[in-house]
């Protein structure tokens, strides 16, 4: 695909955001009612993001991820995979209302830039049984939230599956002096449905680290913070910082 297509196509895509935005609105809050939904400005702004790119690569794989249904995860995949120009099979364990919404919306876009969708595969029915069975179709696996759910999804395939920790992060303070900081990460978690897995000994967090976690480490000692630096295991690792200024959701390449 050219600049110029994508480019409008970003815009059909944000006016139908727009125009149902309503809608969006109350999906989000249905299938939110027991957390804080996801902010509409949030999905809007993945669109945003997207208006920058310019180099477009081919790189013609077949992908399927399997995830808990968090909508920016959905449109990011979408907009990359058309940038990437891979297939993408959507396995959604959950908020499929919004998800269908979502997927509607960028249908449409299609249809009203006269393009032909080559980049989106997805099913309500489509889940861990299904992919397990049609392994063999697909260039990569994908699996995105909790490292325990990971392993065990793991088990059902042959070929490796790929882990992306969005929306688990590691988190290593202490509570008693970094108090404020402590209730501003919490606070914002909630809002954004973040799974924080906290730790009050750093020793296990150095040891719990994986090569695929996110992990947040407050440490005031610049020998202990030296050392654990060294041991720390963690793919992406924020130092005495709010991690959330830029946290979103990244396609691993």
């Amino acid at each position: 695909m050219d600049k110029i297509t994508f480019t409008n196509l970003l815009k059909e895509i944000g006016d139908g955001l727009r125009q149902n935005k309503a809608l969006i609105d109350k999906t989000l809050n249905e299938e939110y009612s027991k957390g804080a939904p996801v902010a509409f400005s949030k999905i809007e702004n993945i669109v945003k993001d997207f208006q920058n790119i310019d180099s477009f690569k081919s790189e013609g794989k077949k992908i399927a991820i399997c995830y808990d249904g968090r909508p920016e995860i959905t449109l990011t995949y979408i907009l990359d995979s058309i940038v990437f120009n891979n297939n993408i099979t959507y396995c959604i364990n959950g908020n499929k209302k919004i998800n269908n919404v979502l997927i509607d919306i960028v249908q449409d876009s299609f249809l009203n830039c006269r393009i032909k969708n080559e980049w989106i595969s997805y099913d309500e029915k489509y889940n861990e049984i299904y992919l397990r069975d049609t392994e063999k179709y697909f260039d990569k696996l994908v699996y995105i939230g909790d490292y325990f759910e990971y392993e065990r999804f793991c088990t059902f395939f042959k070929k490796p599956v790929e882990y992306n920790n969005y929306g688990y992060i590691k988190l290593y303070i202490d509570k008693k002096k970094h108090n404020d900081i402590y209730r501003k990460i919490m606070e914002y978690a909630y809002k954004e449905n973040i799974y924080l897995e906290y730790y009050n000994d750093v020793r296990d967090f150095i040891l719990e680290s994986k090569k695929s976690d996110c992990a947040v480490l407050y440490l005031d000692d610049p020998n202990l913070l030296n050392k654990a630096q060294k041991m720390i295991k963690a793919g992406e690792l924020i130092i005495n910082n709010f991690p959330f200024d830029e946290y979103k959701f990244k396609v691993l390449r």
